[in-house]
């Protein structure tokens, strides 16, 4: 009887382990030169070109085994009207002490040409090799944006409240407060970029130099 309570109880443990997943993703068709609309509560959040597709695809990583519908339900919008596409995304923090453990990292991948409207709680975003206008918030985290070119870029605004800006765009230093740091400049191109942060610092960088 002992044997068989010890067989039947690995065999659920291997169906729970085959039913639980790292990773959920969805995808959805969106035009070259749309714009993209997303919301997350907690988590590290990257966006990048697509390069094998015109689709607009999300992946999100857990950082631990989660069941497929659970996961599915964190995505509380996803969907694409003509050349607009909304994303929210809600990752409840674990029960347990997660620490550094907490939400999950989020990745974006975008048409290359694409604008962008991001908003994000707590977490960190990273941004590359997408062209278009950036309006992008984090309440708590780091802002990474790598861009092609100055040229590229008209009105830009960077701000932090307790952090630093570190601004490849700006041939100034910019303005200085007590404790953050704000820039808000024009150049020459047709993009805006506006992107700011509660506590964390701000680096604008050109692509492919971290």
């Amino acid at each position: 009887m002992k044997s068989l309570l010890i067989v039947t109880a690995l065999s659920l443990c291997a169906v729970a382990s085959a039913q639980s997943h790292r990773q959920y993703s969805q995808d959805h068709s969106l035009a070259s030169g749309g714009t993209v609309v997303l919301t997350l509560n907690v988590g590290d959040l990257k966006i990048v070109p697509n390069t094998t597709s015109d689709r607009l695809r999300l992946v999100v990583d857990t950082r631990r085994p989660v069941d497929q519908e659970t996961m599915a339900g964190w995505i509380q919008r996803f969907d694409v009207a003509a050349d607009r596409a909304n994303i929210d995304i809600h990752i409840p923090k674990w029960k347990d002490n997660c620490a550094d453990d907490c939400g999950g990292d989020v990745t974006v991948y975008v048409p290359e040409q694409s604008d962008l409207k991001v908003d994000l709680g707590v977490g960190d975003i990273t941004i590359s090799g997408v062209r278009g206008n950036k309006d992008v918030h984090t309440g708590v985290g780091d802002l990474r944006i790598a861009v092609a070119s100055p040229a590229e870029y008209g009105h830009v605004e960077t701000h932090t409240r307790i952090g630093d800006v570190d601004d490849f765009l700006n041939q100034s230093d910019g303005q200085s407060g007590f404790l953050g740091k704000t820039e808000d400049f024009t150049l020459g191109g047709r993009y805006h970029l506006r992107a700011s942060t509660g506590i964390g610092d701000v680096h604008i960088s050109k692509e492919g130099k971290s």
